[in-house]
């Protein structure tokens, strides 16, 4: 029977952010995966992301071409992780895993199956989508964000169900590709994490895109009529669809029965229950990724697998939802990072904010957030709107994790017309509301 310190059960974004944290801590880690590392997450994020030679030409994306070409590149990432695995001398086992007691992962391969044993176990194998009994699941009609790559041809028409970076993404990814887009939330917002008045300029660029947003409105009825779903909505709309995406919902895999079995709590949808340490209720194993029943952001999914990697080999750290960030390609990025003024106040901090709107050489309006606490003038959270957003929210976290005030953010040398001065101008709207207030 083979032993390691870590064993971990699945190979996306969590599972082998898990397995290279672990292994620079000096841990011996094997990781199962019954498919290729890292493929399905990889088309499921960028399938629909048209080449940023073709967004601007008139003539439509030619959808088999599109996927060829995804297809293509998901092999080259899922090569490249898998080298950068067996690198790092971790133990890569191809086959079906499941959990067969609180230490020990059970492989069925093509004609055997084997033990593995590990002193902390961590499942990352994922979750199910989730469809409600008014909306069953129907091949080509009513799918997952899991099966866009499946899709034989693009619809003329499509609904997707669902708010966040998964939901927009989504959206603008289908009407670039040549689609008339309807995106329904459950929510009056389409980021409820962000504030309102940044939620209102997200919404601005997905309508600049001629997308119908329907937030908050429930469906009532739908009716196939040939190609097309005739929809109602609760406040009386009614529109036609050929193509129903459900984005946010999702339920644990039927293995997690097995994880019940031993003594794992799961939720109302057959989610693995964890705590702030990402540890299941069954000392030693720890769920990390959409296991938990949520579709999680990337950036989420790769924090857990290291806070579970760090716990797994002796340390004790919580997950912090505040520090990781969040990062959407829309018409620009959006991503926001710490507090928002609505979600200050329950941290216990007196939120003030300063916000910055500029234009860079005739482009859209970008638009910058600094949230401050009055009292110490600590930087505690930041929203941006801008091309630049993936590389200017990292360096604000940082910022957060050392405890940079407002004063030292105005203060700072910046080069004038760039993205980080907007990021000063909004630190100095900031304290200029500070020393007003």
């Amino acid at each position: 029977m083979a032993e390691f310190d870590v064993v971990i059960l699945g190979g996306g974004l969590s599972g082998t952010q898990a397995a290279l944290r672990a292994t620079e801590l000096g841990g011996k880690v094997c990781l199962v995966e019954k498919e290729r590392i890292g493929r399905k997450g990889f088309l499921r994020r960028n399938v629909l992301l048209a080449a940023g030679s073709q967004k601007n030409l008139k003539e439509p994306i030619n959808w088999k071409e599109q996927l060829s070409s995804k297809e293509k590149l998901a092999d080259e990432y899922s090569q490249n992780l898998e080298d950068k695995l067996n690198q790092a001398g971790i133990s890569l086992v191809k086959g079906e895993g499941s959990l067969a007691s609180p230490n020990e992962i059970l492989v069925q391969e093509e004609n055997t199956s084997h033990v593995i044993k590990g002193k902390s176990i961590i499942l990352a194998c994922g979750s199910e989508p989730l469809f409600s009994p008014t909306l069953p699941h129907e091949q080509n009609t009513i799918i997952s964000i899991d099966e866009i790559s499946k899709l034989k041809e693009l619809p003329e028409k499509v609904l997707i169900l669902g708010s966040g970076k998964w939901g927009g993404e989504a959206a603008i990814g289908f009407q670039e590709l040549g689609c008339k887009v309807f995106l329904g939330t459950d929510s009056v917002e389409i980021f409820p994490e962000m504030d309102s008045d940044f939620n209102s300029k997200v919404e601005a660029q997905l309508k600049s895109k001629k997308i119908k947003i329907l937030a908050n409105k429930k469906i009532i009825s739908f009716f196939k009529n040939g190609q097309d779903l005739e929809m109602t909505l609760e406040t009386g709309i009614k529109f036609t669809t050929n193509l129903i995406v459900v984005v946010d919902q999702r339920k644990g895999i039927e293995q997690n029965k097995v994880a019940e079995s031993l003594g794992a709590r799961l939720g109302g949808n057959g989610e693995i229950l964890v705590d702030d340490f990402m540890m299941s209720s069954i000392p030693g194993v720890y769920g990390v990724g959409s296991i938990s029943g949520k579709g999680l952001t990337d950036s989420m999914s790769k924090e857990q697998g290291k806070v579970a990697a760090e716990n797994s080999m002796g340390k004790k750290r919580k997950l912090n939802p505040e520090w990781v960030p969040m990062l959407s390609k829309l018409v620009q990025g959006v991503g926001y990072v710490g507090c928002s003024m609505k979600s200050a106040l329950h941290q216990g901090f007196h939120p003030i904010e300063g916000v910055n709107n500029v234009s860079f050489a005739d482009l859209e309006m970008e638009t910058f957030k600094i949230v401050a606490d009055k009292r110490s003038k600590s930087v505690v959270g930041a929203q941006i709107i801008s091309r630049q957003a993936e590389e200017l929210i990292p360096v604000i976290l940082l910022l957060i994790k050392k405890g940079v005030t407002v004063t030292n953010l105005a203060n700072s040398n910046s080069i004038e017309g760039t993205r980080f001065q907007g990021l000063c101008e909004a630190a100095r709207a900031c304290l200029k509301a500070i020393k007003s207030g």
